[in-house]
């Protein structure tokens, strides 16, 4: 048994490819209704290629009513990272400290917060924009790109191979890490790039403004993280460096490719529709806190950050800013 913990777009996303691949699922959502639903069929979408397709799962409203069905592991938790620590709680008392668990967090501390409680957690990350468009359904395309490595301190080296090799086998394109704060790192700088993807209006998003913010973002990032002598790196090379990124976003307008067609939409995206608060902010004050020890500036993050807790605070909602408001000067 799989279990997902956790019932957004990314859990939703990674059980819909589990299941897809014959394996046996259980989620633990948030709300009974929830798991109702999910129990009558998890609907997954590609609007790329077309079509959908409908898939078994188990579902569980608590982790209480999940625990006889868990075993060994392993958990993946895909909670937002301020529920982390309390759900690596929840499943210490429920299943033991020894059950496999598999932090699968935008940032970097899922699996440090886990460690708290639990012994043999792997950290992760997941490469794949899914947006969750209903209790029961979910929107991706192809597969998803997962890198999973022990979390630092644990023993978990051998679960984390075994973890890659099931995702690998199930269909997913998953690598083992010797590093995982590596990958980790070069996902984050990734994700700088959510929160204008997600507050920049949509017709501005094939304009020279656009790629110049997401730029500006990775390039300030790069010069903070060398500061701090952080090396953000991919373990098998398979996933662009910070130079090839940044070069990648600045093509993008050559290539004609800067603005997304398709409706998918990133976590940003569907935290300001639904009226919660982002986890991105926590990414550009990383960022600005390293920059401020290095004595450099990082005046792209600032004006960024400003504008997620303006959005934020007055409700307004994806795509509320024009892209040039957010270029600092």
């Amino acid at each position: 048994m799989r279990t997902v913990l956790g019932a957004g777009s990314v859990g939703l996303a990674l059980a819909a490819q589990l299941a897809s691949a014959g394996r046996e699922v259980l989620v633990v959502a948030r709300r009974a209704e929830q798991a109702a639903a999910l129990r009558a069929g998890l609907t997954a979408e590609d609007p790329i290629a077309g079509g959908e397709r409908r898939v078994a799962v188990e579902a569980a409203a608590s982790l209480q009513d999940a625990a006889r069905r868990i075993g060994p592991g392993p958990v993946f938790v895909c909670t937002r990272e301020p529920d982390v620590e309390a759900a690596g709680r929840a499943l210490a008392h429920a299943c033991g400290t020894d059950v496999v668990v598999v932090a699968l967090q935008n940032d970097l501390h899922g699996g440090a917060l886990l460690a708290r409680s639990l012994r043999r957690v792997v950290a992760g990350l997941w490469r794949q924009t899914a947006t969750r468009v209903g209790d029961a359904r979910v929107r991706y395309h192809g597969r998803a790109r997962v890198v999973v490595g022990a979390e630092p301190g644990c023993d978990a080296a051998d679960a984390a191979r075994v973890v890659a090799r099931d995702l690998a086998d199930a269909g997913l394109d998953a690598a083992f890490s010797r590093s995982i704060r590596d990958d980790q790192w070069l996902k984050l700088c990734v994700n700088l790039t959510s929160a204008p993807n997600a507050l920049v209006r949509r017709e501005d998003h094939a304009g020279a403004a656009f790629v110049e913010l997401k730029a500006r973002l990775l390039e300030e990032a790069r010069a903070a993280l060398a500061a701090a002598g952080i090396r953000p790196a991919s373990c098998d090379g398979r996933d662009r460096d910070l130079d090839a990124e940044i070069a990648h976003v600045r093509g993008a307008l050559a290539r004609g490719d800067a603005a997304r067609p398709f409706p998918l939409y990133n976590h940003v995206w569907t935290a300001l529709r639904e009226g919660s608060a982002p986890e991105a902010d926590a990414y550009h004050r990383r960022i600005l806190d390293l920059a401020a020890r290095a004595g450099l500036g990082a005046p792209t993050h600032a004006r960024v950050l400003a504008a997620l807790q303006r959005a934020v605070r007055e409700g307004l909602g994806p795509e509320s800013f024009a892209a040039d408001e957010l270029l600092a000067d």
